[in-house]
Protein backbone atom coordinates (compact mmCIF):
# COMPACT_ATOMS: atom_id res chain seq x y z
CA UNK A 1 0.00 0.00 0.00
CA UNK A 2 1.28 3.46 -0.87
CA UNK A 3 1.03 6.06 1.91
CA UNK A 4 -0.36 9.31 0.51
CA UNK A 5 -1.10 11.03 3.82
CA UNK A 6 2.21 12.91 3.89
CA UNK A 7 1.21 14.78 0.74
CA UNK A 8 -1.89 16.49 2.12
CA UNK A 9 -0.07 19.78 2.71
CA UNK A 10 2.65 20.21 0.08
CA UNK A 11 3.75 23.56 1.47
CA UNK A 12 4.79 22.04 4.80
CA UNK A 13 5.49 18.42 3.92
CA UNK A 14 8.29 17.10 1.76
CA UNK A 15 7.27 14.63 -0.90
CA UNK A 16 8.18 10.99 -0.52
CA UNK A 17 10.72 9.67 -3.03
CA UNK A 18 10.98 6.19 -4.52
CA UNK A 19 13.68 4.67 -6.69
CA UNK A 20 12.42 2.05 -9.11
CA UNK A 21 15.10 -0.23 -10.53
CA UNK A 22 13.95 -1.55 -13.90
CA UNK A 23 11.27 1.09 -14.38
CA UNK A 24 10.69 0.20 -18.05
CA UNK A 25 9.41 -3.32 -17.39
CA UNK A 26 5.79 -4.26 -16.81
CA UNK A 27 5.98 -4.22 -13.02
CA UNK A 28 8.44 -1.32 -12.86
CA UNK A 29 6.34 0.91 -15.12
CA UNK A 30 3.16 0.06 -13.20
CA UNK A 31 4.98 0.91 -9.95
CA UNK A 32 6.25 4.21 -11.40
CA UNK A 33 2.73 5.15 -12.46
CA UNK A 34 1.21 4.17 -9.10
CA UNK A 35 3.77 6.03 -7.00
CA UNK A 36 3.49 9.09 -9.26
CA UNK A 37 -0.31 9.03 -9.00
CA UNK A 38 0.05 8.89 -5.20
CA UNK A 39 2.17 12.04 -5.24
CA UNK A 40 5.62 10.52 -4.76
CA UNK A 41 8.75 11.75 -6.53
CA UNK A 42 9.75 8.91 -8.84
CA UNK A 43 13.36 8.17 -9.76
CA UNK A 44 13.27 5.67 -12.63
CA UNK A 45 16.37 3.58 -13.36
CA UNK A 46 16.25 2.31 -16.93
CA UNK A 47 18.57 0.49 -19.35
CA UNK A 48 17.16 2.21 -22.46
CA UNK A 49 14.90 5.15 -23.35
CA UNK A 50 11.88 5.47 -21.02
CA UNK A 51 8.86 3.36 -21.94
CA UNK A 52 5.63 4.88 -23.20
CA UNK A 53 3.54 5.76 -20.17
CA UNK A 54 6.46 6.73 -17.95
CA UNK A 55 5.26 9.58 -15.71
CA UNK A 56 6.37 12.94 -17.11
CA UNK A 57 7.65 14.01 -13.69
CA UNK A 58 9.85 10.93 -13.26
CA UNK A 59 13.58 11.56 -13.00
CA UNK A 60 15.18 9.18 -15.50
CA UNK A 61 18.48 7.56 -14.50
CA UNK A 62 20.04 5.63 -17.38
CA UNK A 63 22.80 3.91 -15.43
CA UNK A 64 23.52 0.21 -14.97
CA UNK A 65 22.75 -1.16 -11.51
CA UNK A 66 26.45 -1.92 -11.14
CA UNK A 67 26.92 1.86 -10.74
CA UNK A 68 25.72 1.86 -7.14
CA UNK A 69 27.27 5.23 -6.27
CA UNK A 70 25.89 6.92 -9.39
CA UNK A 71 22.36 5.64 -8.88
CA UNK A 72 22.43 6.49 -5.18
CA UNK A 73 23.56 10.04 -6.01
CA UNK A 74 20.66 10.51 -8.46
CA UNK A 75 18.17 9.01 -6.00
CA UNK A 76 19.32 10.83 -2.85
CA UNK A 77 16.48 11.04 -0.36
CA UNK A 78 14.65 7.97 -1.63
CA UNK A 79 12.85 6.15 1.17
CA UNK A 80 12.00 3.05 -0.85
CA UNK A 81 13.87 1.11 -3.53
CA UNK A 82 11.59 -1.07 -5.67
CA UNK A 83 13.51 -3.90 -7.31
CA UNK A 84 11.69 -4.50 -10.60
CA UNK A 85 14.67 -5.90 -12.49
CA UNK A 86 14.71 -9.24 -14.24
CA UNK A 87 17.37 -10.95 -16.32
CA UNK A 88 16.82 -10.28 -20.02
CA UNK A 89 16.40 -13.99 -20.73
CA UNK A 90 14.72 -16.48 -18.41
CA UNK A 91 17.53 -18.97 -19.02
CA UNK A 92 19.88 -16.55 -17.23
CA UNK A 93 17.90 -16.42 -13.98
CA UNK A 94 20.08 -18.86 -12.08
CA UNK A 95 23.22 -16.89 -12.86
CA UNK A 96 21.91 -13.31 -12.81
CA UNK A 97 18.99 -12.98 -10.40
CA UNK A 98 20.86 -13.05 -7.08
CA UNK A 99 23.63 -10.65 -8.20
CA UNK A 100 20.96 -8.25 -9.49
CA UNK A 101 19.09 -8.43 -6.18
CA UNK A 102 22.35 -7.86 -4.28
CA UNK A 103 23.00 -4.70 -6.30
CA UNK A 104 19.51 -3.46 -5.44
CA UNK A 105 20.07 -4.20 -1.75
CA UNK A 106 23.40 -2.36 -1.86
CA UNK A 107 21.73 0.69 -3.42
CA UNK A 108 18.97 0.63 -0.78
CA UNK A 109 21.54 0.31 1.98
CA UNK A 110 23.52 3.24 0.57
CA UNK A 111 20.33 5.35 0.56
CA UNK A 112 19.13 4.16 3.97
CA UNK A 113 15.94 3.10 2.19
CA UNK A 114 13.55 0.17 2.47
CA UNK A 115 14.07 -2.52 -0.15
CA UNK A 116 10.95 -3.84 -1.88
CA UNK A 117 11.45 -7.09 -3.79
CA UNK A 118 8.15 -8.18 -5.35
CA UNK A 119 9.41 -11.55 -6.57
CA UNK A 120 9.43 -12.24 -10.28
CA UNK A 121 7.17 -11.66 -13.25
CA UNK A 122 5.80 -15.19 -13.07
CA UNK A 123 3.89 -14.23 -9.91
CA UNK A 124 1.72 -11.76 -11.84
CA UNK A 125 0.75 -13.65 -14.98
CA UNK A 126 0.91 -12.73 -18.65
CA UNK A 127 -1.90 -10.16 -18.44
CA UNK A 128 0.15 -7.67 -16.44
Amino acid sequence: MIDTTANTSPSTQRRHRVLILGANGRFGLAAAQAFDAAGWDVVAQVRRAPAAGMPARARIVALPTTDIDGIAAHAAGAEVVVHALNPSDYTLWAAELLPMARQGMDIAERLGARFALPGNVYNYGAAM
